[in-house]
């Protein structure tokens, strides 16, 4: 049968070896010991023995042949609670699984140097999920509970929320479109040195997923940018035919704020959410404005807007319709904005319905018939 001896070292360096002795259990006969390092918690290391078709998956989880060897630990320093410690930068305070209140104690632990490739979502305390519990470690996160987070708010995209702030509206991995639809996730205000390049979505590399998202910034792909991405603004020169500078979201059209070269657009979304591009001129997405090689200098149209519907609201010009904000259509006084109605859509099929209880194809088609939007996806 296993065992374990404790020995306290010097009680002025708070120090405990653990010796694990290599005495295997009467069910090993036949079968193959490994030293189990569960993901995220190296200090729960223990030995256990497997049959040998199950050797290699262990092997692959970052788990080693033999049992474990002794180890000596010190004992980890307590953080938060009533301790209220702060924990090194080199630290993060780990709390129990399914404990995330800030005023939760817990111990000081390293962040991981590596972590398996293993896929084993948790969802950790930030509403992150996580492939595992050591990628969420490498985060500087506590884990919530085993499985994927349920799903954020929308945002982008068609009638998608705004973020709340602390939150950027982070898109699925790959779905770089300017507006494109994704949900709000928190913007982390600390990140591990773990090495695990991404491209962002404005072409920048990043060392990990969370530093990405510190930026506000979602990911193209794992590993690093291509090379040949150019800077642009500042003394930087032009970008080529082709292609617009994009900057990061807020710094407007001061063209002295660096930014970086992005293919224009051939391809957008049908959807109506207006932005005012740096020519001055209002588009009916973002997408659409970069087609044209338009950076965005604010959400919502370009000023002056002229207002229309409610008390007093004007009435559009040939041309125009007066739009207002999805799902307002119960409310006959509600105030809008004179938009244009779109000379050309895109045939795309996302289905909304519109005040006038007919389904279009898409929010453009609503629009161009000067129709405002109840919902997306078809009438009942």
């Amino acid at each position: 049968m296993r065992t374990r001896a404790l020995a306290v070292c010097s009680v002025s360096l708070r120090c405990i070896a653990i010796f694990v002795f290599g005495v295997m259990p009467a069910e090993a006969k036949g079968k193959t010991c490994l030293c189990h390092i569960p993901p995220g918690n190296p200090e729960n290391a223990h030995t256990i023995c497997v049959g040998t078709p199950a050797v290699n998956a262990h092997l692959a989880h970052g788990d080693t042949l033999g049992a474990c060897p002794a180890v000596s630990t010190c004992e980890p320093k307590a953080c938060g609670g009533t301790a209220g410690n702060t924990c090194d930068d080199d630290q993060f305070c780990k709390r129990a699984d399914g404990v995330c209140g800030a005023d939760a104690e817990g111990i000081c632990l390293p962040f991981p140097a590596t972590c398996p490739t293993t896929i084993a979502p948790v969802c950790g305390c930030d509403e992150q999920t996580y492939d595992n519990a050591c990628f969420a470690a490498s985060a500087g996160v506590s884990v919530q509970h085993t499985g994927a987070c349920a799903q954020g708010v929308a945002c982008g995209g068609q009638g998608g929320a705004t973020c709340a702030t602390g939150e950027f509206c982070k898109p699925p991995e790959g779905e770089c479109t300017v507006g494109a639809a994704g949900t709000c996730a928190p913007i982390p205000p600390v990140c591990s040195k773990l090495s695990s390049p991404v491209c962002g979505c404005n072409g920048t590399t990043y060392g990990n997923a969370c530093l990405a998202d510190m930026a506000s910034v979602g990911v193209d792909h794992a590993g690093e940018c291509a090379a040949d991405v150019l800077a642009c603004g500042g003394a930087a020169p032009p970008c080529p035919t082709g292609e617009f500078c994009s900057r990061p979201p807020g710094s407007g059209c001061d063209a002295a704020v660096p930014g970086v070269c992005q293919p224009t657009t051939t391809s957008c979304p049908a959807t109506i959410d207006p932005v005012c591009g740096c020519d001055g001129k209002t588009y009916a997405n973002a997408c659409v404005a970069n087609s044209a090689g338009v950076a965005i200098d604010h959400e919502g149209v370009c000023v002056p807007v002229q207002a229309c519907g409610g008390v007093g609201g004007l009435t559009c010009d040939t041309g125009q319709f007066c739009l207002k904000p999805p799902g307002t259509c119960a409310v006959a006084d509600t105030a809008g904005v004179c938009a244009p109605l779109p000379g050309s859509c895109p045939t795309t099929v996302v289905p909304v319905c519109g005040c006038d209880a007919v389904t279009y194809d898409n929010g453009c088609l609503a629009a161009a018939a000067g129709v405002n939007i109840n919902h997306t996806g078809p009438c009942p």
